[in-house]
């Protein structure tokens, strides 16, 4: 049986990883302004010192922005050096989906934390861990950057629409 599965270029790899980026976004983004239309009379409120969630919302964005980038180094520190380029890429799409789901649980747990209290405050750090992981889209240059790729395989990375091979 002949295999029909389409080649991966450095063009098609960047176009997956920024449409799986998109998506995990697209998340926390739909769910925020759907709370934040439904929610009455939100308002921003540090003063109750009964919500336990005003010191665990920001411990969880913090840890999920770390430990995702941790995570991130230490798979990407892993990659043996002389792994073909189509392995390198596999494996930073792994690591890169990974941290992008570090950011994407905070932001999801502020968002419904924000529609239980309706505290502006949750909803404002649900914003930024949406925009630091906006930040954090991948392009040819953060791939290139954190891979190391250097010579033959900067020059096929650069090659945009040529296969990568098996």
């Amino acid at each position: 049986m002949k295999n029909t599965t389409t080649p991966i270029t450095p063009n098609s790899f960047i176009k997956t990883l920024s449409f799986l980026h998109m998506g995990i976004m697209a998340g926390p983004v739909i769910l925020g302004i759907f709370f934040y239309t439904q929610v009455q009379n939100p308002g921003l409120d540090f003063s109750d010192s009964e919500d336990v969630f005003l010191a665990i919302i920001p411990v969880i964005a913090i840890t999920g922005i770390f430990l995702g980038s941790f995570i991130f180094r230490k798979i990407i520190g892993s990659i043996p050096k002389d792994l073909d380029l189509r392995q390198k890429l596999a494996r930073f799409q792994t690591a890169s989906i990974i941290k992008y789901a570090f950011l994407e649980g905070p932001a999801l747990f502020a968002i419904v934390i924000f529609h239980n209290t309706q505290n502006l405050a949750y909803l404002i750090i649900a914003s930024f861990l949406i925009f630091y992981l906006f930040l954090q889209r991948p392009t040819k240059d953060k791939v290139e950057h954190h891979l190391d790729l250097r010579g033959e395989e900067k020059s096929k990375f650069n090659r945009y629409d040529q296969p990568l091979g098996e």
